[in-house]
């Protein structure tokens, strides 16, 4: 059972499928409408989650809000995390939780997409970490204008926009290894790449001290970054690592800023989405206390690279194994 915090209130539990919200355990009142411009505020109700799910998602690696377009653009590498199999693919997502197009852009029609994860816009391109690529695509119309090969990089997770125009990539450092079987194991690629706008790419920071870094967020002073150790740090733009704070628990993919400044983390290994404020810098092994990061959403199974529409402060969520996209809104924060 899916569990939403928010303090002060009644845990909500159920979602529905198909796009359908589910019903409350008991009745109440609808909630007030946002505006098109102005979020909704404190004082009004939370909606009740949305599960898409069974409407043709194929492993959903990472969700991404596109503010212009207003849709929700979730990406599918549909098999293998590494497979250069020309069949991964991106989808349209209203944020009423209604499917526009499952296939946007579609790697079987040859447009050069074949395990697409995390995404990013700037101007009017959207970019795509796909294995050792980053692509890029229009945004309106979905058709392919370039791609940048990053030599070394063997699984891109995430991308983040930097203010001055710099396009970040994780390398989470995973891959198949000879004589494992298919299996992903460590290869010891970790590392934050730097695309300046000409296309022209650097490792930012590189090596296991990085701990398969995944999620992203660019600031002028540098990153915030989670990784698969259940780290979140900063690394300067010189490339030097903060310690940073450990989760409650490993596997960490998802990394998005609320309006006010606070930080939402997915955690795989625990099946949570956590918020908290950015942590001051710590040792390494040292546990993030309660106080910084709370759970927000429990018992959300594999999530993947999450969004956040702030207009209607919604969180998506692409459920990976279950092939779903959880949609919640949250408290202001």
């Amino acid at each position: 059972m899916l569990r939403f915090f928010l303090p002060g209130l009644l845990a909500l539990s159920g979602v529905g499928c198909h796009s359908a919200r589910p019903k409350a355990p008991e009745p109440e009142p609808a909630p007030q409408k946002a505006s098109a411009d102005v979020p909704a505020t404190l004082s009004q109700a939370p909606s009740p989650p949305i599960l898409l799910q069974e409407v043709g998602f194929a492993s959903p690696r990472a969700a991404l809000y596109d503010p212009e377009a207003d849709v929700y653009l979730v990406s599918n590498t549909n098999g293998a995390a590494t497979d250069a199999d020309g069949n991964g693919f991106i989808s349209r997502v209203s944020p009423e939780g209604a499917l526009l197009a499952r296939a946007w852009i579609d790697g079987s029609n040859g447009v050069g997409l074949d395990a697409p994860k995390g995404m990013a816009l700037s101007g009017d391109k959207l970019y795509v970490a796909d294995i050792n690529i980053v692509r890029s695509f229009d945004r309106k119309s979905g058709e392919p204008l370039g791609k940048v090969a990053i030599l070394g990089a063997r699984y891109l997770e995430a991308l983040a926009l930097g203010p001055d125009g710099t396009l970040y990539a994780s390398d989470s450092g995973l891959g198949k290894v000879k004589g494992k079987g298919d299996e992903l194991q460590p290869t010891g690629t970790d590392a934050i790449y730097a695309i300046d706008p000409r296309g022209v790419s650097r490792a930012l920071a590189k090596g296991t001290e990085l701990g398969q870094p995944t999620g992203l967020l660019a600031e002028a002073a540098g990153l915030w970054v989670t990784n698969l150790a259940g780290e979140v740090y900063r690394v300067a733009v010189d490339g030097q690592r903060a310690p940073g704070v450990r989760l409650p628990g490993t596997h960490l993919h998802g990394l998005v800023e609320t309006e006010l400044g606070r930080l939402v983390i997915a955690c795989d290994e625990t099946s949570t989405v956590y918020i908290g404020k950015r942590p001051a810098d710590a040792g390494a092994d040292q546990v993030a206390p309660p106080a910084g990061f709370t759970p927000l959403i429990s018992d959300l199974p594999a999530p993947g690279q999450i969004a956040y529409d702030r207009k209607r402060r919604q969180l998506v969520v692409p459920q990976v194994e279950s092939n779903a996209l959880y949609i919640q809104q949250i408290p202001a924060g």
